[in-house]
């Protein structure tokens, strides 16, 4: 294996090491949202999940790291489906 190709592994391992990480995190700010929900409705906890004007780096960081983890879920869930659908076909 050439340095090149080592260099770019690591880089790439690195950037979807970084990207599940926000996904991570985007997952438990959901189920403190969801918990959040309960106890005070859905405009509160939504809304502190959501940026405001002027928020900062971390209200955005925030809030895409949600948005991915929503992104994951729909692309397995769709994923599995046709996989299912797949089966039954059979």
């Amino acid at each position: 294996m050439s340095a090149r190709t080592f260099a770019v592994q690591w880089f790439f391992r690195t950037v979807l090491f970084i990207l599940w990480s926000f996904v991570a995190w985007g997952v438990l700010l959901l189920l403190v949202t969801l918990f959040d929900v309960a106890s005070e409705g859905v405009r509160p906890a939504l809304t502190r999940l959501l940026p405001s004007r002027g928020a900062s780096a971390w209200a955005w960081l925030n809030s895409i790291s949600a948005a991915l983890a929503v992104g994951v879920g729909l692309v397995a869930g769709g994923l599995f489906a046709w996989g299912r659908r797949g089966r039954a076909e059979d």
